[in-house]
Formats: C-alpha cells, structure tokens, sequence
C-alpha cells in the first residue's frame, strides 16, 4: 500500500478485501503513475524478494510481470525497466487496440480471431513460455482474419479464389483492391515470418524472435482490420 501511495495513486478503502482495493486504485491510475510504479518494483526486486518466504512465489509473480511488460513493449533488464521500441511511447497497448477494433468490425470470425490473439499471449506468459504456441496462435489469427475480411468481399463479378489456400485468398484480396501489391508483398512475408520452420536471424533469441514476430502479425491484424472498416 505505501508503495502504491507513494507513486500517487489513490486508495478508496472502500473494498473489504486487500487485493480488490489494489485492483481497483491500479486500474484507475494514469499510464505515467503506473510506468513509475513499475519503475521502481523493477529496481527494488531485491528488495521486494527478501520480503516474502518461500521465495519462489516472488519469482513466478516476478517472471510472469516481465512477460506481460515484454507484450507491452517494455523490457526489465537488471534493475532498468526500458521500452524495446521507443518510438512507441504514446501509442496504446496494440493488443488493447486491435481487441477493440475487431469487437466494432460486426466480421463473423471476431471472437475466434480474438479468442486466438489472447491465448497466443497467454502462452507467451505461461511458465514455462509455450513460444510455439504463441506464435501458432497468433498466425492462425492472422489467417483467420484474412480469410474473414476476404468473404465479405465476393461478389457475382469478383474473381474466384481457393479458400484452403491462404496464398489465393491474400491474392483476391489484392485482385478486389482491398490491398495493394506491396501490401500483399508484405501481408505474406510476415505470414511466413511467423510459420513453422522461418529461419532464427543470429543474435536473437527464441524469446525475442516470438515477441518480434508476434508485433509483427499484431501490427498487420491492425492494419487489416482498420482498412477493412474503413472502406465500404
């Protein structure tokens, strides 16, 4: 409690229960009093550690706050909490966003296309990490979202293409205008990044090669998503 004080986020104390009285100020308080909270559970770790017994509960709970900060964008490396891509520093969660455009988009595949993102960041998280499954998850996503927006556009006049083949369905949609050929160019490479058997570039490791490849098929669910509702 003193440590949520101190940051600046308010306590109601008007819950009955410890851990919903935390919930409820943490949820509540600004992304800079949360980063600054953060900040300083990432260099007082140590300390933090030698307050609790048995000491694997501190390090489960530890591990699983820096994998959800990884999904985010920010990793914790020694006592140094640092953002993987600075550029990003004012732009919401992607995962909060692309959630919350695909619940608007009425496409008939939007729950299972979300049920997928989720669990593909839960096996990110999971202990031990499932990358594989993290990566699965999010391409079946990925296809499942192409393959969605495609149906919408058939018409009598559109050519055909074949729907188990996720090459023709990326294809017709370059074919209808919904892309275009370098955005096809670029919808597949990141496909491919993310399938089973991509090459590993050196100096990366699997976990930083799953969280690279996950932003990446996140960032193109976006960008489909957003395209897709913005055109008639």
């Amino acid at each position: 409690m003193t440590l949520v004080s101190k940051h600046g986020i308010s306590l109601s104390f008007e819950e009955k229960s410890l851990l919903a009285e935390l919930t409820g100020c943490v949820r509540s308080a600004s992304d800079e009093k949360l980063l600054s909270l953060v900040e300083e559970i990432a260099r007082t770790a140590g300390d933090l550690r030698a307050r609790v017994i048995p000491k694997y509960r501190h390090d489960e709970r530890f591990s699983d706050l820096c994998r959800c900060l990884q999904l985010d964008g920010y990793i914790v490396e020694g006592k140094n909490l640092t953002q993987a891509d600075p550029s990003i520093s004012d732009a919401p969660a992607l995962d909060d966003d692309l959630l919350q455009e695909l619940k608007s988009s009425g496409l008939f595949d939007a729950d299972e296309i979300a049920e997928r993102i989720n669990a593909s960041s839960e096996s990110f998280r999971s202990s031990p990490p499932n990358y594989n499954a993290c990566l699965n998850d999010i391409r079946v996503a990925l296809e499942t979202l192409v393959r969605a927006i495609a149906a919408t556009r058939q018409s009598a006049d559109s050519p055909s293409y074949e729907q188990t083949k996720l090459g023709s369905v990326i294809a017709f949609l370059k074919a209808v205008r919904f892309i275009t050929q370098e955005e096809e160019k670029g919808l597949a490479g990141v496909y491919g990044f993310v399938s089973p058997g991509s090459h590993r570039p050196v100096g990366l490791s699997e976990e930083q090669m799953t969280r690279l490849g996950r932003s990446l098929a996140l960032g193109m669910c976006w960008f489909l998503v957003k395209s897709y509702r913005a055109t008639p």
